[in-house]
């Protein structure tokens, strides 16, 4: 009879010890799963208030100085990875935030455009050669915000809203 309880007492023990990893690493995932919700929440916060950025799209022109149109050629919004290229028009659309100025360049261009494009822009028109005043004055511009403006941007890039925005956008 106390071999039987001994033994009885083992299996028990041993039952235990096996459930007690499988337990630690459930908790260990539960913990990991809490954390990353709690991220994903604030994510897309300010200051502890939560808010959606609404999206809109810009659509613009690209061509040389003779009007021909410029296929082909990258466009970027400045302090992020997002951008386009020109079709065989030299037309191009980016989703870009609604009541935000942004700037884009096109970094490859044989003669280096960059421009300022302010909320009320949907559609923008650029030459080649043509606006070294508009790309100077951009410049200046963005080296006084550059910090805060790329933070928000990632910010904004990287949230929920621009998932959905390129969705409804296409």
């Amino acid at each position: 009879m106390l071999n039987r309880i001994v033994i009885s007492n083992l299996h028990a023990t041993s039952h235990i010890q096996n459930r007690y990893p499988q337990m630690k690493k459930t908790v260990l995932i539960f913990i990991i799963l809490i954390s990353n919700l709690t991220f994903s929440q604030t994510e897309n916060s300010k200051d502890g208030v939560e808010y959606e950025t609404e999206f809109r799209q810009l659509r613009g022109n690209l061509t040389d100085d003779d009007g021909q149109p410029f296929p082909g050629q990258n466009i970027m919004i400045k302090g992020t990875n997002i951008g386009t290229q020109t079709d065989f028009d030299g037309n191009f659309c980016l989703i870009i935030p609604k009541n935000k100025t942004i700037f884009i360049e096109l970094p490859f261009c044989f003669d280096q455009i960059f421009r300022e494009i302010e909320p009320e822009d949907d559609y923008i028109k650029m030459k080649l050669w043509k606006g070294k005043r508009k790309t100077k004055r951009a410049w200046r511009k963005y080296d006084e915000i550059k910090a805060e403006l790329n933070s928000e941007l990632y910010r904004i890039y990287n949230s929920q809203s621009y998932k959905n925005a390129q969705s409804i956008f296409g």
